[in-house]
């Protein structure tokens, strides 16, 4: 699943390429992938509108067209893209030759139509917890979601407490901070709980420089890969030996989602 870099690059990409263009019209061709509204409902909202801005929380996509707001949560293998593809989900026609396809080979997606006003109210918006690059992200609040004994990767994971961290991202912070996914959240020291919370947005924003990960079905606006699986530490890395200190890379199942992790490095105190 995209995750907050991956999501954020196909937004600045987005925004790039159709903030002032007029939708001159809309095809639906998902219709579970419509949540709250009917086509002709988006239709009335959103044709003749100008798109103001694309937005993003956590990894939903928001497209602000003034009145209403469309908001896109990819999943597993959406891809938003300007160049045509062979079954397309949806297709927004703008004006001066711009149309938007997308792309969902596992028709998870979903696309909610808001007031823009109330766009942030919208259920799941409104669940969300604490985002990194946010005002919400500060030590004094992740401190306080770390008073529990849930352990810390799945914590990581939880999208109530921290939003737009993905599985790719939650190893690669705990292999950077020297800290094993399994641990209890409150048994981080002070100064563990502070190199993790200073981690994340390192590691979040050095792949939002390198335009994402491909590590299966990512890709960018254009249809190119993104960069950062060349500089991954542990992800999907497994019998690979570390980057520190030559350790084998093993492999656990939380949740249902692999971790990857160095048994050295990240010993279980």
């Amino acid at each position: 699943m995209p995750e907050l870099p991956e999501v954020e690059t196909l937004r600045r990409a987005l925004e790039r390429e159709l903030i002032g263009r007029r939708l001159q019209s809309l095809d639906i061709y998902e219709p579970r992938l419509l949540q709250n509204a009917s086509e002709e409902e988006l239709q009335r909202a959103l044709v003749g509108q100008t798109l103001q801005s694309v937005g993003r929380r956590a990894k939903f996509l928001l497209f602000d067209f003034g009145p209403h707001t469309a908001v896109l949560h990819l999943r597993m293998t959406g891809w938003p893209t300007l160049t045509p593809v062979q079954t397309p989900r949806f297709v927004f026609r703008f004006d001066q030759k711009k149309t938007l396809y997308f792309s969902d080979p596992r028709r998870l997606a979903t696309l909610h139509l808001v007031p823009t006003a109330h766009a942030h109210t919208l259920p799941p918006l409104n669940g969300l917890g604490i985002e990194p690059f946010q005002p919400t992200y500060t030590l004094k609040n992740f401190l306080a979601l770390l008073q529990t004994d849930q352990e810390i990767k799945r914590l990581l994971l939880d999208q109530r407490k921290i939003a737009g961290i993905g599985n790719i991202y939650a190893c690669e912070a705990l292999f950077a901070s020297r800290i094993h996914p399994q641990r209890p959240a409150k048994s981080l020291s002070r100064a563990e709980a502070r190199r993790l919370f200073a981690q994340i947005e390192k590691i979040l924003a050095r792949a939002i420089a390198e335009q994402g990960t491909t590590v299966k079905t990512y890709r960018r606006l254009a249809g190119e890969s993104g960069n950062f699986q060349n500089f991954l530490a542990v992800y999907d890395r497994a019998g690979e030996p570390c980057v520190r200190c030559q350790t084998p890379i093993e492999r656990l199942t939380q949740g249902g989602r692999g971790t990857y992790f160095c048994p050295t490095c990240q010993h279980r105190v």
